[in-house]
C-alpha cells in the first residue's frame, strides 16, 4: 500500500464525510457481513489502512463487541495517522493493539476478519496487496473490501481531471479489485452500496471536492474545467450526487 496521507487535505475529506452517508453506509454494510461473528471468544480482526481509525470507530461502535474479546491489529504506512487510530480505538479492547507497517508478507494467517475500506485506490500492486489480504486470513475468515467502480460519479470527475493532464486515471477501482480477485481463484460475493452526497452549491465547496478527490494533482489541472463537472448535479442551491461503490467479501479458505 502506497503512503497516502489525508493530512494535508484532512478539512476537504471532513466536509466530504460530513456531507456524505458513505461512512454510515459502509459501516452498516459490513456488520452485516459480520453478523455471528460476536459469538466468537476470541475475535482477531486488521483494519488495513486504517487512516486515523475514524471508519474503524464508526464500526466498532456499531458491531459493539465486548472489549475483552477484540484482538485488533492495525496496518497503515503513515505513523502520525497510525498512532491517533490507537489512541482512538483504544476503548474497544482491553487487549494491547497491535500495529504494523506495509506490506503484510510477514503477518500471519490468524485474522477472523480483514477490513480495507476505500483504500485500495493507492495500492501500488494491487494483485500482491490482495494476496496478502486473503492470505492473512484464518480459515473461515471474512474480508471486507470498499471501493468505487467507474459507475461512480466521483471516479467520473478522476476521469475528467486526469484527461486534462492526459493521463490515465492513476488509481484502482472495483473492476480491478474483481479482475484480481477472479484472476486469484478467491470466492467472493459483490455487492453494490448507495450513497448520497448533498452539500450547499459553492465554488469553494466544489473546491473542497476536488482537493479531496485530486489532493497534490489539482495544481496541475486547470480547476475551472472542473467545476463544470458538477452543474448536472445541481439541484436547486445545492449539489445532490446519487452515488455508490462496490463491496467484496471474500472468504477465507
Amino acid at each position: 500500500m502506497a503512503a497516502k496521507d489525508f493530512g494535508p487535505i484532512a478539512s476537504d475529506y471532513a466536509f466530504f464525510s460530513a456531507h456524505c452517508t458513505e461512512a454510515v453506509n459502509d459501516a452498516a454494510q459490513y456488520a452485516r457481513e459480520l453478523a455471528g461473528f460476536e459469538r466468537r471468544e476470541t475475535f482477531r480482526m486488521l483494519d488495513f489502512g486504517c487512516g486515523t481509525g475514524e471508519f474503524s470507530e464508526r464500526l466498532l461502535s456499531a458491531l459493539n463487541w465486548p472489549p475483552p474479546s477484540l484482538d485488533l491489529t492495525l496496518a497503515e504506512p503513515v505513523r502520525a495517522q497510525r498512532a491517533e487510530a490507537v489512541r482512538r480505538l483504544a476503548r474497544f479492547s482491553e487487549r494491547e493493539i497491535a500495529t504494523v507497517e506495509t506490506p503484510l508478507a510477514q503477518v500471519e494467517p490468524r485474522f477472523d476478519a480483514v477490513v480495507s475500506n476505500h483504500v485500495l485506490y493507492y495500492a501500488e500492486d494491487l494483485d500482491a496487496t490482495l494476496a496478502q489480504l486473503v492470505g492473512s486470513l484464518a480459515p473461515g475468515g471474512r474480508l471486507l473490501l470498499a471501493i468505487a467502480g467507474w459507475d461512480n460519479p466521483l471516479a467520473w470527475l478522476w476521469k475528467a481531471g486526469f484527461a486534462i493532464l492526459d493521463r490515465p486515471v492513476p488509481y484502482h477501482l472495483s473492476e480491478d479489485v474483481e479482475a484480481g480477485l477472479r484472476q486469484s481463484g478467491a470466492t467472493f460475493r459483490k455487492t453494490q452500496v448507495p450513497y448520497r452526497l448533498r452539500f450547499p452549491d459553492s465554488t469553494e465547496n466544489r473546491m473542497k471536492i476536488l482537493r479531496f478527490l485530486f489532493s497534490e494533482y489539482l495544481e496541475e489541472i486547470s480547476a475551472p474545467r472542473l467545476l463544470d463537472e458538477f452543474d448536472r448535479h445541481a439541484a436547486g442551491n445545492h449539489i445532490d450526487i446519487l452515488t455508490q461503490s462496490d463491496h467484496f467479501s471474500v472468504a477465507g479458505e
